[in-house]
């Protein structure tokens, strides 16, 4: 299959600047992953259906929960579309457009640099009320991981009061009624094995988890 060149001139930008920060290109797709074990960020050039080009969207994947797909659960559109009109402008604003990639994932990687940094940094800016099973499991995991073992029950609880009866939502209920029944040591392990399983199901490395532990 040929490859259109505005595909070649993205994963030529991209890997001259995402790959030097140790982004991995998924497979032959137009994304680039930034693996942090429990989490992931993703530098996603997306295209178009009408037109040559890329939108950028650069967004974090929680781990947590396992799952084959790559949700995400914090993210931001970071540019526009822009279009191919030929080869020399476009990869100047390939190249642009990875180095606003670059600067995201940067920003994501110190706002999780430490579970308080961490937990007040998702607790301020997870989407979604009390009646949102995704912002309750996402919340309360986040608590968990920087030991709030109180606030995480909050937040669970939220999850599991919600209305939301589709099929989906009671199996991510009926995985925080198995975490919330074990005392906190166990929950933190808990969510280990959850990790590597997610992982398990995208394809990623097995790597110890590194979650929950006490900062020295």
């Amino acid at each position: 299959m040929v490859v259109p060149i505005h595909n070649k001139l993205i994963n030529t930008a991209a890997r001259e600047v995402l790959k030097p920060i140790n982004m991995v290109r998924k497979g032959q797709s137009r994304l680039w992953l930034d693996d942090n074990g429990w989490w992931v960020a993703i530098a996603e050039f997306q295209p178009s259906q009408w037109s040559k080009g890329t939108y950028l969207n650069v967004a974090v994947s929680w781990q947590w929960y396992p799952r084959a797909d790559y949700a995400y659960d914090l993210a931001n559109r970071e540019s526009a579309f822009v279009e191919f009109e030929s080869e020399e402008t476009f990869l100047l604003q390939a190249r642009s457009l990875a180095e606003q990639a670059k600067q995201r994932v940067l920003y994501y990687r110190n706002q999780l640099s430490s579970p308080q940094r961490a937990k007040q940094f998702v607790l301020a800016n997870t989407a979604g009320g009390s009646q949102h099973i995704w912002a309750g499991l996402n919340k309360g995991m986040i608590c968990l991981y920087a030991r709030d073992f109180a606030q995480a029950r909050h937040f669970f609880a939220e999850a599991l009061t919600c209305n939301d009866d589709r099929a989906w939502a009671m199996e991510v209920k009926t995985f925080i009624q198995q975490l919330v029944s074990l005392p906190p040591a166990e929950q933190l392990l808990f969510v280990k094995r959850a990790v590597a399983q997610s992982r398990q199901l995208k394809k990623r490395p097995a790597i110890d988890i590194a979650f929950g532990e006490a900062e020295k």
